[in-house]
């Protein structure tokens, strides 16, 4: 990697706290940035679910992940996850969103938690949204 460069928002004046942040990462060619997005989608196509260990406050949450279709740039790897609390299971599910895209040499990824309870689609089509928007960004820099 030969640079990189990141930003976060965080809309705290609401209810419920919207946060989204974006990070971008330029390799020194497009092969480079290929060999990285495919290693990342191994890694992550590996990890479905897990656990947290106990915290100091006492809590459990279990996590899931699951993989959804992108097509944003040359390439896109995009997963939700879940956390849900394990011992208090009328808590709802907490959603979240990441996005990696590949643009030539540069990789933008882009990280999505609704302030609100967001159905799947509505979630992942947000997220998308998001990472169009970063990898146009992204686009217009290299040009």
């Amino acid at each position: 990697m030969t640079d990189m460069a990141g930003a976060s928002w965080t809309f705290d004046a609401a209810a419920e706290v919207e946060t989204i942040s974006s990070q971008a990462f330029v390799y020194p060619d497009a092969a480079a940035a290929t060999a990285a997005m495919a290693s990342y989608r191994d890694l992550v196509g590996r990890c479905t679910s897990w656990q947290s260990v106990l915290t100091a406050k006492g809590y459990t949450y279990a996590e899931t992940q699951e993989m959804f279709d992108a097509s944003v740039g040359e390439e896109s790897i995009a997963r939700q996850t879940g956390t849900t609390h394990v011992r208090l299971t009328d808590l709802p599910t907490f959603r979240m969103y990441w996005v990696a895209s590949r643009v030539g040499q540069t990789i933008v990824q882009v990280t999505y938690r609704p302030g609100s309870l967001l159905g799947t689609d509505q979630g992942r089509n947000q997220a998308l949204e998001l990472a169009s928007s970063a990898v146009s960004t992204a686009e217009n820099r290299t040009k």
